[in-house]
């Protein structure tokens, strides 16, 4: 009979180990949840720091091509450049401290452009960009027909 009360204590020990577990991973994830419902506002902290800069790129042609492999780069006076990344065809976006950048853009067989961009913090700034063949690239490649 000592055995059997000894089993029962110790399951009965073990029922209010996992009880109390229990408790405490409800406890953890529902502080989890509450810390990421409090996300947004830490990612709008984030936001305050840095601004984001889109290019949209498209060829000039009649359905307004969204370009795939163009080369974007923003610049900033001294100090380190960004690539930016493509998230689909034709847009290329990154994540930048503000300031002022010469945003460089470059696909194989168009004229590269350049323009100076403002990313100010928590706004999102677009460059909309219509690329032409490059002349020099067809001349050169024999893409051209001759005249």
């Amino acid at each position: 009979m000592l055995r059997q009360s000894a089993r029962g204590f110790i399951l009965d020990a073990m029922r209010r180990t996992v009880s109390v577990l229990l408790c405490i991973a409800m406890a953890a994830i529902s502080f989890g949840q509450s810390a990421r419902s409090a996300a947004p506002n830490e990612q709008a902290a984030d936001t305050g720091r840095t601004g984001t800069l889109v290019v949209l790129v498209t060829w000039d042609d009649v359905d307004t091509t969204p370009t795939a492999g163009a080369y974007v780069e923003a610049h900033r006076v001294s100090e380190k450049s960004f690539i930016l990344k493509m998230v689909k065809p034709g847009r290329y976006e990154a994540a930048l401290p503000p300031g002022v950048y010469d945003v460089f853009v470059s696909e194989g067989i168009s004229t590269p452009r350049c323009r100076r961009a403002l990313v100010t913090a928590g706004n999102t700034g677009y460059w909309r960009l219509m690329l032409e063949h490059d002349e020099v690239y067809l001349d050169r490649s024999g893409a051209r027909p001759s005249k």
